[in-house]
């Protein structure tokens, strides 16, 4: 069967920035929202905490509340206001660049003599914390994946279907991965969008569960250049 372009560079990306680590929100032992950078289900990797940009956060009602970015030496967390359902971050994974040898590059601009693809690279987090009436609703991040079901209402096993937008529109053929935590060394289930931008994926059996998405988005007229995108989604599965 031919592989379509959008296919063929979700491929390309497995090896490239866009999905080398996840980023995602866990609480921690002290109840944190730490933002985890690495592989899924491994202590997280450290990394310039002033690389997390901006804090977001809602109430069930999916209105905006405060939330600050708490920064520590080597990693960083959500403060939202106590009221929070969900909250989100975005993560600047500056530029990054292949050559012609395969190898990226994370550094500035030009730091790869003609490079096969390149351009910047962002990571956006979100997670629910608790039932929310406005669960679908976007939070308007450049590459989101957004629930059609509230996650508080999910056991494992149940099906959840999930709507990935891009600049707020459906994306189809995204490529995501059901489940972020069965750790980078085992091949996790990815599925396709469909035409509307849909894909239905079942709760995994695990305390707290995960999905992400990448794509890279090609600037207008250009073949090498665009931006990196990661969209990850977190939530506490129900006992």
């Amino acid at each position: 069967m031919k592989h379509t372009f959008a296919y063929a560079l979700a491929l390309l990306l497995l090896a490239g920035p866009a999905a080398a680590h996840s980023v995602w929100i866990e609480p921690n032992k002290d109840g944190k929202l730490m933002i985890e950078n690495g592989d899924a289900g491994e202590p997280s990797d450290p990394y310039d905490p002033t690389r997390i940009t901006k804090a977001h956060a809602f109430d069930k009602d999916g209105r905006a509340i405060a939330a600050e970015v708490e920064r520590f030496e080597k990693s960083a967390a959500v403060k939202p206001a106590a009221n929070a359902a969900l909250v989100a971050a975005v993560f600047d994974n500056k530029y990054w660049a292949k050559g012609s040898d395969n190898k990226w590059s994370n550094g500035p601009k030009g730091t790869v003599a003609n490079p096969t693809i390149a351009g910047p690279s962002f990571k956006m987090p979100k997670t629910y914390l608790a039932p929310m009436s406005a669960f679908a609703k976007p939070v308007g991040f450049d590459l989101e994946i957004v629930p059609q079901a509230d996650p508080a209402t999910l056991k494992a096993g149940d099906k959840l279907t999930l709507l990935v937008l891009l600049k707020g529109q459906p994306l189809a053929e995204a490529s995501l991965v059901s489940d972020i935590f069965v750790g980078h060394d085992v091949k996790a289930d990815k599925v396709k969008t469909d035409k509307d931008g849909k894909v239905t994926v079942t709760v995994p059996k695990r305390a707290f569960a995960g999905v992400e998405v990448s794509h890279f988005a090609k600037d207008a007229g250009n073949e090498v250049e665009g931006t990196f995108y990661n969209a990850s989604m977190t939530f506490r599965v129900k006992p």
